[in-house]
């Protein structure tokens, strides 16, 4: 199985130029089998939303991944829940596979607590918590025992993530290693992920691949 985890879209991103059912469209025809709708979830999202009168941001989250589930499944495109994580204390960005809903709910705290803390909430509960891109521009490398993994591949071809630099970070501290194209863009289709034997087809499927490290990296 191909699988992309690191897509964002246009309706809860900001940045995202795609819409959901495009995204899906464009993955389904690039011969993937799932992706992971990682979409950006910080406190500017909900002052954005806010200012359209959605004051509920998970809500608005969910709704975004509802529109990319549903039409994976009319598709055949499994689509997975993710969030790219920004905490309020820098610009650092946070690839968070099987957060529980009823953790997610209480967002306003989670920006708040800053890495470190959610690195305990994440071990706690079981899900699984990496640093994306760590070596692009305006990152701060995070302290490597509070991470499962970092993103080694970035896909992304309007910045320069450094990937070499994030594969030896990784190798020096037994860091799992994560790849995706960090899509927002028609021209980001396709161009990262991991490739996997095992069937995934939930969020608790994909965790266990994660955590046997039973995929190879897919790097365009």
């Amino acid at each position: 199985m191909k699988i992309d985890l690191h897509v964002h879209t246009s309706e809860v991103s900001m940045c995202g130029r795609v819409s959901a059912r495009d995204a899906v469209k464009m993955y389904k025809e690039a011969g993937y089998d799932a992706i992971v709708i990682t979409n950006h979830f910080n406190s500017d999202g909900i002052y954005c939303f806010a200012k359209q009168g959605r004051d509920d941001y998970l809500d608005v989250y969910m709704e975004g991944f509802e529109l990319a589930r549903r039409a994976g499944e009319e598709m055949g495109l499994t689509v997975l829940l993710g969030y790219e994580l920004r905490f309020d204390e820098n610009w650092n960005d946070y690839l968070v596979y099987g957060m529980p809903y009823e953790v997610a709910r209480d967002y306003k705290k989670i920006f708040a607590m800053g890495a470190h803390k959610f690195s305990a909430l994440a071990k706690e509960h079981g899900f699984l918590f990496y640093q994306a891109h760590p070596f692009r521009n305006s990152m701060t490398v995070t302290r490597p025992d509070c991470l499962f993994g970092i993103e080694v591949y970035n896909g992304n071809p309007r910045h320069d993530s450094r990937n070499d630099i994030a594969k030896a970070w990784a190798d020096k501290f037994s860091l799992h290693k994560i790849g995706g194209s960090d899509f927002h863009q028609v021209e980001d289709i396709a161009i990262g992920g991991i490739e996997t034997d095992r069937r995934v087809k939930t969020i608790d499927d994909l965790i266990q691949v994660l955590k046997a490290d039973d995929y190879t990296l897919i790097e365009k």
